[in-house]
């Protein structure tokens, strides 16, 4: 074969493999804020990519079927599948990201029963997470604060807010709210608070290695499935290079005319997470290749093992 022919042979070839990529851009997605929808930043120009900051007005739409793609806590999308939901559980994106954080109050900086411990989301994904790494042991010490914002602030002032003459010597918190409280000059515990630990190393010693399989893609079951496919490709794609290059994140979300608004996080703000150690938690992963994790992270909330139907493959 001579050179000319090569060449329309290769050309060819990539002409097909073009044509062959499937138009996802008709898929309707939809996120909660945070972590997750800043997992799929790359859909930022995508006019069916939406975002919402109440978890359960997307719990309710599943029920309609009016989006594609859904993004959800993964044990609460598995749950309403298990209601007979037509989605399947197809790849995880987040993986936690939980920290323990120091006020700087605690004079022998080690957590005991004796500390005060603010946590929230009582009996929630929070909660649930803390008590499976540490057991019932610091019971005792713990308040819960109505909610993340609340948390934040106890770390902020190192007091607990529900009664201010009473100090906070540690407290749960979640990225991107961890960097931002540490960074604020203007906080009271400024350059006292630390990071005391990281949940989910915590969690992934304790269950063999399994990582916290924290926020999940469904699809609709009667979602095309080529198009299903180049979305859950691109996504993957686009996950590794923001680990890789967090800059390409910040230079996505600042498309947005209100980024803290539609993803829960500003542009400097994620991109400084992502630097530090990926702080955010992304990642993906295929969801039927984890079977096994995944029933690990799950029967933490009630589901003992999952079916092999309610995935995506």
């Amino acid at each position: 074969m001579n050179k000319k022919l090569i060449l329309l042979a290769l050309s060819s070839s990539l002409l097909l493999a073009a044509c062959s990529k499937a138009d996802y851009s008709q898929l309707k997605i939809v996120t909660p804020v945070g972590a997750p929808a800043v997992a799929l930043y790359g859909e930022v120009e995508n006019p069916n990519f939406e975002t919402n900051a109440d978890a359960s007005n997307i719990i309710a739409s599943m029920s309609t079927g009016q989006y594609d793609v859904v993004v959800l806590p993964t044990d609460t999308g598995i749950k309403s599948i298990n209601k007979g939901l037509d989605y399947k559980l197809a790849a995880t994106i987040t993986f936690g990201n939980l920290f323990i954080a120091s006020t700087g109050n605690d004079d022998n900086e080690t957590m005991d029963p004796t500390d005060k411990i603010v946590l929230f989301q009582q009996g929630a994904f929070p909660d649930k997470i803390f008590h499976y790494v540490y057991g019932d042991q610091f019971d005792s010490a713990i308040f819960y604060a109505s909610n993340a914002q609340e948390a934040a602030k106890c770390l902020s002032t190192g007091i607990n807010m529900a009664s201010e003459n009473e100090k906070v010597d540690y407290v749960l918190m979640a990225e991107p709210a961890l960097t931002t409280v540490l960074g604020n000059t203007s906080a009271p515990t400024y350059g006292k608070a630390t990071v005391y630990a990281n949940l989910q190393e915590e969690y992934k010693e304790k269950s063999g290695g399994a990582p916290i399989f924290q926020a999940s893609i469904f699809v609709k079951g009667t979602s095309d499935k080529k198009a299903v496919d180049e979305f859950l490709k691109k996504t993957k794609q686009n996950v590794q290079d923001a680990i890789s290059n967090p800059e390409k994140v910040s230079e996505a979300l600042s498309k947005k005319e209100d980024p803290a608004g539609f993803f829960g996080v500003g542009p400097q703000v994620a991109e400084n997470v992502l630097n530090n150690n990926n702080g955010l938690g992304i990642g993906f992963k295929y969801a039927y290749e984890n079977k096994a994790s995944i029933d690990t992270f799950v029967a933490l909330f009630g589901i003992e093992g999952t079916n092999e139907e309610i995935y995506y493959k």
